[in-house]
């Protein structure tokens, strides 16, 4: 019997068949790194510089920008606004080739250099690694046999996404263009293939891809942005040689579970989807841009390049550019009214990735929209409380009370409001959507207590489907008269999410006699 024909068959089935495996989902991180010199909480600036053209590019938040320099010594110099800690830097080469130093400085006085790289035309990333530093002022020199261009300078360090949440119009067209994915629109990295050779964890946290040669025909980036954005411009810079890009927008990820439980993504749901943007680096210059017939409103983002022939090796940074209006901090901020009363507004951004998801004026357009907007909302850890005090009243002073907040954390928020009279209204609502049908659930729990310790608590809940049709059921109210002394466990608030039981027992203490009526809620 000849086994060799038979061996050759069965390998050759088993690698077709490893082309087109499905690809595990990448674990989300909470925190990612951000360039440090156009980062949110950026004061960074140019000092000087000398043998650079269109140096305000090194500046700039646009990848493919670019800065041209000459051969023979130059340098630039940065003031980072306020001494600030960096502990890696980078920048793309195209085609300059000598030496660079980089150095650090806390008044431009004295200099400590970081590290020096020597480097060749051939190498398309120029990268330093040195121990983490407090600065002021960098500088980068430059002693170069061969001219040419240099883009996308980066510093890293301390600074990061956390505590920070972007805003968009419901149409995106207000505000500023901004790159959504190297900054801080939430964008996080969930499948990426073939494996990048440069490591998962360095090109997931920082958005740099090394894909080594495969026989995989692209190489592909699949990004959530946890929420829905509106996208008006997709770039790439990328290794200098002829390729096709090709942007995906998915209004609800089609993902399943594979063989060991975790989500999996297969690449032929690509067949089933058109292209929202599509361009081609004829010329191998290394960067390109990709304009859409229309703003993408996407939660689900796949950049895909298509080299000309299988390179040794390829390396990719994709960007996304949409408007923003507004970006937000974690901040209080106190405002007087013109009745003298004082509203107080403290929002706490979460540590989840598109943070701010509760508050976005985005608005979907179709079911996997609303499902996906839905699920971000749900997943939002922010939080936003208002909270009005009376005349008169310092919010500052310890035990002040206000006589009405308000706090929204992701789907819940909880509304507080103390009558002339001492009434005490408590309203908890939350909200749930099925990611499979579209359906919205709002709970909502009203709780109130009068002067004499009784307590009524009264429930509601209404289900609006993917269409927008909505019904409503309206619970029961309980009566609980309190015949004895009573001492609050808390101060009214349920916060975000909790909600009372019906027979207020949650809110008072254990020794209470209560004496209980219950009478139907008319519809």
């Amino acid at each position: 019997m000849k086994l060799a024909p038979t061996i050759i068959i069965l390998g050759s089935l088993l690698t077709a068949g490893s082309l087109q495996a499905k690809w595990s989902r990448i674990p989300i991180i909470k925190e990612k790194p951000v360039n440090t010199i156009t980062g949110p909480a950026s004061n960074a600036s140019l000092d000087s510089s000398s043998g650079f053209g269109h140096v305000d590019s090194i500046l700039s938040s646009d990848i493919t920008a670019s800065s041209t320099v000459s051969a023979g010594k130059s340098f630039v110099l940065v003031n980072l606004g306020k001494p600030v800690l960096i502990s890696s830097s980078s920048f793309v080469n195209d085609g300059i080739e000598g030496r660079a130093t980089l150095s650090a400085s806390a008044d431009k006085n004295g200099w400590a250099v970081l590290e020096e790289k020597v480097f060749s035309a051939a190498d398309r990333t120029v990268e330093f690694k040195f121990a983490g530093i407090q600065a002021k002022f960098v500088k980068l020199e430059l002693a170069l046999s061969k001219g040419g261009i240099i883009r996308y300078l980066q510093f890293f360090g301390a600074a990061s996404d956390k505590g920070y949440a972007v805003k968009q119009s419901a149409d995106g067209k207000g505000g500023k263009p901004t790159d959504l994915i190297n900054g801080l629109g939430g964008a996080r990295v969930i499948y990426a293939a073939p494996k990048p050779a440069n490591g998962l964890d360095t090109a997931v946290t920082y958005n740099k891809f090394a894909f080594p040669e495969s026989d995989e025909k692209y190489r592909t980036i699949i990004y959530d942005f946890g929420q829905l954005r509106i996208l008006n411009e997709f770039a790439s810079v990328h290794s200098p040689r002829p390729v096709r890009f090709e942007v995906f927008a998915f209004d609800n990820l089609p993902e399943k579970e594979d063989w060991r439980g975790r989500m999996a993504f297969d690449p032929n749901d690509f067949g089933n989807k058109a292209p929202v943007a599509v361009a081609e680096d004829t010329r191998g210059t290394g960067s390109l841009k990709a304009k859409p017939a229309k703003a993408v409103k996407t939660r689900y983002l796949a950049l895909r390049w298509e080299p000309e022939f299988n390179p040794p090796d390829f390396q990719c940074t994709g960007a996304a550019e949409g408007n923003v209006i507004n970006i937000v901090t974690t901040n209080t901020v106190t405002i007087t009214n013109s009745d003298g009363t004082k509203t107080v507004v403290t929002v706490t951004v979460g540590d989840a990735h598109g943070a701010g998801a509760a508050t976005s004026d985005v608005t979907p357009e179709n079911a996997g929209q609303m499902i996906a907007q839905g699920t971000a909302t749900s997943s939002d850890t922010t939080v936003v409380t208002t909270a009005t005090f009376a005349a008169g009243v310092d919010p500052s002073a310890p035990g002040a009370q206000p006589i009405s907040s308000v706090t929204t954390t992701g789907t819940s928020t909880v509304t507080v409001t103390t009558q002339s009279d001492g009434t005490v209204v408590t309203t908890s609502q939350s909200k749930t959507v099925d990611t499979t049908t579209g359906t919205t659930v709002t709970t909502s729990i009203t709780e109130t207590k009068a002067p004499d310790g009784t307590t009524t608590t009264s429930t509601s809940q209404t289900t609006t489907d993917a269409g927008g049709n909505s019904t409503t059921q309206q619970g029961t109210n309980v009566n609980v008269s309190q015949t004895s002394s009573t001492s609050s466990s808390s101060n009214g608030n349920l916060a975000g999410g909790s909600s009372p039981s019906p027979s207020g027992n949650g809110s008072t203490s254990a020794n209470v006699t209560n004496t209980i009526s219950t009478a139907a809620t008319s519809p």
